[in-house]
C-alpha cells in the first residue's frame, strides 16, 4: 500500500482570545482512545521516533508542568526537536489514538503553548440560526446533539472523518464556516466561533511534594452550642493532618460533620471511584469523553476529594474537612476551556452545593477563552452553588482565572509559621509561593497534606494514600470541606451566606507582618493582600452560623397575632442600627517576647500577640467649648478650625496634626524607653514625616493605615513570663495609654471665633448665628463631639522558636524532643491562652472634628417702650385674621350642609359666599379684585 503523503497543518490561524496564532512545530498533542495501558502508549512513541514533551526549565511541583494525563500526551522529537510529519501519520492511523493535533503560540506570546480539539467546533446558536442553520454551512460537518445540550448557548458542530494528514481539521473547518457566514449578509457576529482550547501547561495548582510516603460514616448535625474539646477520630494519619489542626476542623466536627445530603463537586483529573476511603456521588462525567464516568485520568482530582470527603472514624487513611458529604466526579482528560465550562453545568444541573477547582490559568498565558467558563460561572452561581477556585503557585501578586473571578471563593496559601507560602520562607518547599493580590479571598494550609491516593500505587505515591500533597490545589478543598460543613449544619445557609461566614471569621494570622484594613470591594470585614480576610477557621465559622441561625429561624406568618417564633421580616419595623462587630473596632496589636533557658544551648523564646481593640459604642456630647450671648437681631459668623491643622508652605500643604494612632504610637515607645523626652522626640519625628514612617516600636499598630514595619513588634525581651505575659496586665497598661492619648488630642485641638477669611475654609468652617427674637438674648453653647469606645484585649496567639527558627504554635511540636516538649509543656501552664480576653471598665472617649450647638433663651433685654407697643399691636392683628379665617370656614361647613338637605327636597338653591371664601379660594386678591 503506498503511504499517505500528509498536509502540512495550519502555519498560523485566528484565535478567538488568544488572536493571531503560529504553529511550534517542536510539540504535538496526542488523544489516546479510553483505557489504553501505559506500555502500549511508550511503545507506540518509541517506534513513531519521538518522546514525552518537557519544559526547558523544569522546575518541582507544584510549580507548572506539562499538562500529561492518562487521557493526552504532549509528544516532541527526541531530544526536544520538531516532530516529523511521518510520525503524525503513524500515529493519527494508531487504533490506540483518537486525534493528534500541532501546538500553536499566540504571536504577542513566548510562553504559552495550546492546542485545539480538531475534531469539534462550537457556533453561536443565534448566529447559526441567523445564517439558515447547518445545512446553509458549506462544511463537512454535522450536529452533537447531545453535547449541544450541555452547553448552554452554544450549537456543538462535529467534524466528519477528522484527519490531521488530509486537512479536516476544527481550524480548516472554521475557516469554511466563516466564509458561509460571510455570504449570508448579517448572519455572523463577532466571536461567534469557538474552538475547545487544551493548554500545553497544566493548569492544576498542586501536586506531589517528592517527599516519602507512609504506608463507617460519620454522623451530621451534634450540637450547636460552643465545643468543650476537639473530636479525635480513628484514622491513623489524622495525627499528620496539621492542616485540620490550624483550622479548628476538630473542634468544629464537635458542632457539626459532613452530611450525605450535600455534594461537592470536584472538576479536575477524575477521582478514584472505588477508594474505600470516599464516598461518591452516583452520577459522575468525564467532560472530554462525555461518558457517565468520571475515573481518574491523572493523580490531582482523588487528592484533592480526600481533603475534602475522607471517611472519619473510620479506622483507615486519614479524615476529610466534611468526611461525609459525597464527592461528585467531574473528570477532564484534556484540561480544556470546554471541559470546566461543562463541567460547572454538569455540577449545577445534578444537585451539586460546593465546586472545588483547584486550577487555573492566568490571562497572560493566552489559552483559555474565558468568556465560554464566565457564562458557566454566572449559570452556577445564579443556581446557588458556592465556587471556590485556588489562587495559583508562582508567588505572583495576582490570583489564576477563575480564582480571579469575582463569583469565585478565591483561597491563597499559609505555611505553619501562619504566613503566606512564599518563596524563601522557613518551609520544607520554599521554592514556591501562594499568589495572592487583590482578588484573594482567604489562605488555608497548603503543603505536606495527607489525603487519598490512587490504588494500587497509580498514583503519587506506591500506596492508597498520600502525605505530601501541596499547592493552592490542597488548600482550595479545604475551604471547600469547611463549606460543605457549614451547609450540613443548616442546609438553608445560601452559598452567599457560607461564604460570608467563612470570610468574616478567619483569624487574622501574623498581625505583625500583614496590616488588615477596612477595603470598599472587601464587605466581609478586615483584609491583607497578601492573606486576604486570613486563615479560615471552622469552628468559627460554625459559630457563627448558629448565631446567625438563630436570629432566621421563622415559621410564623402574617402580621400580629400570638405567633410563638419571632414576625417576619416583611411585618418588621426597621432594625436599631447594630453594634459594629469585634473585627471593625480600632485594632491595635502588640507582641511581647521572652529568653527563657535554652534547650541544649539553644535560645528558646516565646512570644505572646496581643489584640486590643476599641469598639465604638455611640457618640455623646464633650466639654464646653466656649459660649456666645447674642442680643435680638444680632447676627455673628464663626469658623471652625484646628489649630495646628494645615501651616502653608511656598510647595504644598503638608498635614501636622497628630492623629490618635500616631499618639498612641509615640506613648508607647515613651513607656518602653522609660524616657521623659521620648514622646516629644516621636512626635516630632512624626510631624516631619508621613504617617507610613511612623515605627510600631513599643508593639503598637494602629489597625487603619498601620505602617509596614520589619520584624516583629514589642520588645525583645521582657519580665517573667507570669507578670509580662498576664491579660489583665497588658490590657491595663493598653487602656492607660489609651486614655493618656485621647487627653492628648483634645488638648491639641480648639474652637475659635474669628475673621479667618482663607477661601478654602470660609465655605465648609464657616457657621452663622442670628438671634431673631425682638426682646430676648440667647446663648449658644458650643460642645465637641466625642466618640465613645469599651476596650477589649485578647490573646491572638502564643508561638515559640528554638533559635533563629521559625515563630511554632504549641500545639505543633513536631520534631522535638521528650525534654522539649516538656519544657514547653511547663511554660504552657504560666502564659495565657489563645482566645483569652479582658473587657476594661473604663471607657475612652476620643474627640472628633464635629461640634454641637445648643441655643438657650437667655433674661429679657431692654426693649423700648415704643418697639415693645409695636411688636403687641402686630400679634394682635394676626390674632384677628386668625380667627376671622375660623369664622369664614365654619360659615363654608354649614353652607354645605344646608345645600346638602335642600338637594333632598329637590329645591334649587344659589350658594352665596362671601369675598373672603374667594379669598381663600385663590380667586381674589386681598383687595376683592379678581
Amino acid at each position: 500500500m503506498a503511504q499517505k503523503k500528509p498536509a502540512a497543518p495550519a502555519a498560523s490561524f485566528t484565535h478567538p482570545s488568544a488572536g493571531i496564532s503560529t504553529r511550534v512545530e517542536r510539540y504535538v498533542a496526542v488523544r489516546w482512545h479510553a483505557g489504553v495501558a501505559a506500555d502500549a502508549k511508550a511503545a507506540l512513541l518509541r517506534e513513531a521516533g519521538v518522546e514525552l514533551a518537557t519544559l526547558d526549565e523544569q522546575a518541582p511541583p507544584p510549580l507548572p508542568h506539562v499538562n500529561q494525563t492518562d487521557g493526552l500526551s504532549w509528544i516532541q522529537g527526541v531530544g526536544g526537536k520538531p516532530v516529523p510529519l511521518d510520525a503524525l501519520v503513524m500515529l493519527e492511523d494508531s487504533d490506540l489514538v483518537e486525534w493528534v493535533s500541532p501546538a500553536y503560540r499566540a504571536a504577542q506570546d513566548t510562553v504559552s503553548v495550546f492546542t485545539v480539539n480538531p475534531t469539534r467546533l462550537y457556533i453561536k446558536e443565534q448566529a447559526l440560526t441567523r445564517a439558515g442553520g447547518v445545512a446553509a454551512l458549506a462544511a463537512p460537518v454535522s450536529v452533537d446533539t447531545t453535547r449541544t445540550t450541555r452547553l448552554r448557548g452554544y450549537v456543538v458542530l462535529a467534524i466528519d472523518r477528522p484527519s490531521l494528514a488530509e486537512g479536516r481539521t476544527a481550524i480548516a473547518t472554521a475557516n469554511s464556516v466563516q466564509a458561509s457566514f460571510a455570504a449570508g449578509a448579517g448572519a455572523a457576529e463577532a466571536d461567534a466561533i469557538k474552538f475547545e482550547t487544551i493548554p500545553f501547561l497544566s493548569p492544576a495548582c498542586g501536586g506531589c511534594g517528592c517527599g516519602a510516603s507512609p504506608a463507617g460514616e460519620a454522623a451530621t448535625a451534634v450540637a450547636c452550642r460552643p465545643p468543650s474539646g476537639e473530636f479525635t477520630p480513628n484514622d491513623p494519619m489524622f495525627g499528620l493532618q496539621w492542616g485540620l489542626q490550624r483550622t479548628n476542623v476538630p473542634r468544629a466536627w464537635q458542632m457539626a460533620r459532613g452530611s450525605a445530603q450535600v455534594t461537592v463537586a470536584v472538576i479536575d483529573e477524575g477521582v478514584q471511584l472505588d477508594h474505600a476511603d470516599l464516598h461518591l456521588h452516583p452520577q459522575s462525567w468525564n467532560a472530554s469523553d462525555d461518558t457517565p464516568d468520571g475515573s481518574p485520568t491523572g493523580n490531582h482530582g482523588t487528592a484533592c476529594a480526600g481533603i475534602i470527603g475522607a471517611r472519619m472514624d473510620n479506622g483507615q487513611g486519614v479524615a476529610g474537612a466534611a468526611g461525609g458529604v459525597r464527592i461528585m466526579a467531574i473528570a477532564t482528560a484534556t484540561w480544556a476551556d470546554i471541559d470546566i465550562a461543562e463541567g460547572l453545568y454538569f455540577a449545577a444541573d445534578n444537585g451539586a452545593r460546593v465546586v472545588s477547582m483547584s486550577f487555573g490559568v492566568y490571562p497572560s498565558w493566552n489559552i483559555w477563552d474565558f468568556s465560554l467558563i464566565q457564562d458557566a460561572l454566572q449559570y452556577a452561581h445564579d443556581k446557588g452553588l458556592l465556587l471556590v477556585a485556588a489562587s495559583g503557585n508562582e508567588n505572583q501578586p495576582v490570583a489564576r482565572f477563575p480564582g480571579s473571578d469575582a463569583r469565585t471563593l478565591c483561597v491563597g496559601g499559609s505555611n505553619r509559621s501562619d504566613e503566606r507560602k512564599r518563596v524563601g520562607d522557613s518551609s520544607s518547599e520554599n521554592w514556591w509561593g501562594a499568589s495572592h493580590g487583590p482578588d484573594v479571598d482567604v489562605v488555608a494550609p497548603c503543603l505536606e497534606m495527607p489525603t487519598t491516593d490512587r490504588l494500587a500505587g497509580d498514583g503519587y505515591g506506591p500506596g492508597d494514600y498520600y502525605d505530601r500533597f501541596n499547592g493552592t490545589s490542597s488548600a482550595t478543598p479545604l475551604v471547600a470541606g469547611i463549606a460543605a460543613l457549614l451547609f450540613s449544619s443548616r442546609p438553608s445557609l445560601t452559598a452567599v451566606e457560607v461564604r460570608r461566614l467563612i470570610e468574616s471569621t478567619c483569624d487574622k494570622i501574623s498581625p505583625a507582618l500583614y496590616a488588615y484594613a477596612n477595603v470598599g470591594s472587601k464587605p466581609s470585614g478586615t483584609w491583607n493582600a497578601e492573606v486576604g480576610y486570613g486563615r479560615v477557621n471552622a469552628e468559627r465559622a460554625l459559630l457563627a452560623s448558629c448565631a446567625l441561625g438563630a436570629e432566621q429561624d421563622e415559621a410564623c406568618s402574617g402580621c400580629g397575632g400570638h405567633c410563638v417564633e419571632p414576625t417576619p421580616k416583611a411585618c418588621r419595623a426597621p432594625a436599631a442600627p447594630p453594634w459594629l462587630p469585634f473585627d471593625r473596632c480600632l485594632m491595635f496589636y502588640e507582641a511581647r517576647a521572652f529568653d527563657l533557658p535554652g534547650l541544649q544551648d539553644r535560645r528558646l523564646q516565646v512570644r505572646a500577640t496581643y489584640e486590643h481593640c476599641l469598639s465604638l459604642q455611640g457618640r455623646q456630647q464633650g466639654a464646653l467649648l466656649y459660649s456666645v450671648t447674642l442680643l435680638p437681631g444680632e447676627t455673628v459668623r464663626i469658623f471652625e478650625f484646628d489649630r495646628y491643622r494645615r501651616v502653608t508652605s511656598a510647595t504644598a500643604r503638608v498635614s501636622v496634626q497628630t492623629s490618635f494612632r500616631q499618639t498612641m504610637s509615640a506613648l508607647s515607645q515613651s513607656r518602653r524607653s522609660s524616657s521623659q523626652s521620648a514622646y516629644v522626640d516621636a512626635l516630632v519625628d512624626i510631624r516631619t514625616h508621613s504617617d507610613l514612617s511612623v515605627a510600631a516600636g513599643g508593639g503598637l499598630a494602629g489597625f487603619f493605615g498601620a505602617p509596614q514595619v520589619k520584624g516583629e513588634s514589642g520588645t525583645d525581651t521582657q519580665t517573667t513570663v507570669a507578670s509580662g505575659a498576664s491579660t489583665q496586665t497588658v490590657a491595663e497598661q493598653f487602656t492607660q495609654i489609651a486614655v493618656t492619648a485621647s487627653q492628648a488630642i483634645e488638648a491639641e485641638r480648639s474652637l475659635v471665633v474669628s475673621r479667618f477669611e482663607e477661601a478654602e475654609h470660609q465655605t465648609t468652617t464657616e457657621r452663622t448665628l442670628q438671634n431673631d427674637n425682638d426682646c430676648y438674648a440667647v446663648t449658644y453653647f458650643v460642645r465637641r463631639v466625642n466618640e465613645v469606645y469599651t476596650v477589649h484585649t485578647r490573646v491572638a496567639s502564643i508561638e515559640w522558636r528554638v533559635g533563629d527558627g521559625p515563630w511554632r504554635s504549641f500545639d505543633d511540636v513536631d520534631g522535638l524532643s521528650e525534654a522539649a516538649r516538656k519544657v514547653l509543656q511547663e511554660l504552657r501552664r504560666q502564659l495565657p491562652r489563645p482566645g483569652d480576653q479582658v473587657k476594661d471598665p473604663r471607657v475612652i472617649t476620643l474627640p472628633t472634628d464635629g461640634t454641637l450647638y445648643e441655643a438657650e433663651l437667655a433674661h429679657c433685654s431692654s426693649c423700648e417702650p415704643g418697639r415693645e407697643a409695636e411688636g403687641q399691636i402686630r400679634l394682635e392683628r394676626m390674632r384677628l385674621q386668625a380667627r376671622r379665617e375660623c369664622l369664614q370656614t365654619e360659615l363654608l361647613a354649614l353652607e354645605v350642609e344646608r345645600r346638602r338637605a335642600l338637594a333632598g327636597s329637590a329645591q334649587a338653591a344659589a350658594l352665596e359666599l362671601g369675598p373672603l371664601a374667594f379669598e381663600r379660594a385663590g380667586l381674589l386678591d386681598g383687595e376683592g379684585h379678581e
